[in-house]
């Protein structure tokens, strides 16, 4: 991930595309500064894990903005905003969504034979542990909620 993400710097700086280089600037710092916190060094790797952890609150923070934004009629910082997401996510795996998610879900909740509300958290381990961060877990969690009486 690492190597990915400094030839893209590299390639976005050549090719003299600001935004894309700032971007992905400030995405290698908070790579670096996980590696420091993990006690690596700054050009230490990062676990694939620990990597998109990084991206997706890398995400997770703009699409906050781009809500924050939109809630004060700021439409142009919202798009900017969007903007870098649709860079971000090129880093991140495919993510299951809409009938897949609901798949996994009910798969979840067969495997881990959770029969109510209580058990969510059962099932919320069992889909981790099976899909890896490859979910939104508020989308998931809303399903389980939905399908658990």
């Amino acid at each position: 991930m690492l190597d990915r993400l400094q030839a893209d710097l590299k390639a976005a700086m050549l090719a003299k595309d600001g935004p894309r280089t700032q971007v992905l600037r400030m995405a290698l710092a908070a790579y670096k500064n996980e590696a420091v916190a993990k006690g690596l060094s700054p050009q230490g790797a990062l676990s694939e894990a620990d990597a998109l952890a990084v991206f997706k609150r890398l995400v997770k923070s703009r699409e906050d903005s781009v809500a924050q934004f939109q809630k004060v009629g700021q439409a142009d910082r919202a798009h900017q905003e969007e903007a870098e997401i649709a860079i971000l996510k090129a880093y991140l795996p495919a993510m299951l969504e809409g009938e897949a998610l609901e798949a996994a879900v009910k798969a979840a909740i067969a495997q881990t034979g959770a029969g109510s509300k209580k058990d969510m958290g059962m099932v919320m381990k069992a889909l981790q542990a099976a899909h890896g961060g490859a979910f939104d877990g508020k989308a998931a969690s809303a399903l389980v909620q939905g399908l658990l009486p």
